[in-house]
């Protein structure tokens, strides 16, 4: 005898797989997209970089957040002189019903000859403040309240981090974006030779990728030149 509750099951049972069909659908055709874009420009994607962050957590603690971490769709090749790698970051915190998944699109640099020091740049938010409350350091600049208080400035030697960051360079991270619109909010990182910059979120689709390119290299003129 057929349990009541089998068709019920059955239509479960479909529904789940039609929705994975779907998604595979999606991202194969994301994936294609992405490879044309890169075609079309001489840039070079790589569908993943199993374990990639590794070897650059010591420097960028945010690749050091959370548990099943990936690295995916990653672009290489050289905008405004300068060879770059673009590429999809993801990790979770928390577990079960409580997990949350965290994504971001993330630029990174390398110049040989560069020695930035160790520092991290963020939107200051609730959390930050709070943190403040309890120890966490943060870089204040007495003569530039504003940027004071749109930013966590951190780092190890404090001195060097305020000696980067320039009244230019904050006049950068507190200006209109190229179209007029709000100040765009920065999450920035460096150490040595390397630069990090990232936004929340996946990777933009290639109409927009781009824009994000130039974004980013606007940003890394600041630091690497």
């Amino acid at each position: 005898m057929i349990p009541p509750f089998a068709p019920w099951l059955l239509l479960g049972a479909g529904a789940i797989g039609g929705i994975a069909a779907l998604i595979a659908v999606r991202q194969r055709r994301r994936r294609e997209a992405f490879e044309q874009y890169c075609l079309v420009r001489g840039y070079s994607f790589e569908r993943e970089r199993p374990g990639a962050e590794a070897a650059l957590a010591e420097a960028f603690g945010i690749l050091r957040e959370g548990h099943n971490r990936r690295w995916r769709a990653t672009i290489t090749g050289r905008v405004g002189g300068r060879a770059f790698t673009a590429f999809e970051y993801s990790y979770v915190t928390g577990g079960g019903k409580h997990s949350s998944q965290h994504r971001y699109a993330m630029l990174v640099w390398e110049q040989a000859e560069a020695n930035l020091p160790r520092f991290s740049l963020a939107p200051e938010g609730f959390f930050h403040r709070l943190a403040q409350r309890f120890g966490v350091k943060d870089f204040d600049f007495v003569e530039d309240p504003e940027f004071s208080r749109s930013y966590q400035l951190q780092g190890d030697d404090e001195a060097a981090v305020r000696a980067l960051f320039t009244p230019a360079r904050r006049a950068f991270f507190m200006a209109p974006a190229p179209d007029g619109g709000k100040a765009p909010r920065h999450h920035v990182a460096g150490a040595g030779p390397r630069l990090l910059w990232w936004r929340h979120g996946g990777l933009p689709q290639p109409d927009e990728l781009d824009q994000f390119l130039a974004d980013g290299d606007r940003l890394r003129r600041q630091f690497l030149d």
